[in-house]
């Protein structure tokens, strides 16, 4: 698991989002993050300076974006 901000958290994900890279997200009870990518990689992260529903507000727009986001 990585651990991170929020602000690099979602720099990160600039680069994956710009080439359809991400296949979904999964969120867990604790607001612990799951990506998921199309090779079958996936990377967990902990955002450390925010509370789960931040992390869900960012995930709502990857939502938007047509990334299936699932909360456990």
């Amino acid at each position: 698991m990585k651990q991170c901000s929020l602000n690099n958290f979602i720099a990160s994900l600039g680069p994956w989002l710009d080439n359809n890279y991400i296949r979904s997200v999964s969120i867990d009870h604790k607001g612990h993050v799951t990506l998921f990518f199309m090779d079958g990689i996936r990377d967990t992260y902990d955002i450390t300076d925010c509370d789960r529903s931040q992390v869900l507000k960012v995930c709502k727009d990857l939502s938007r974006s047509g990334i299936p986001v699932k909360e456990g």
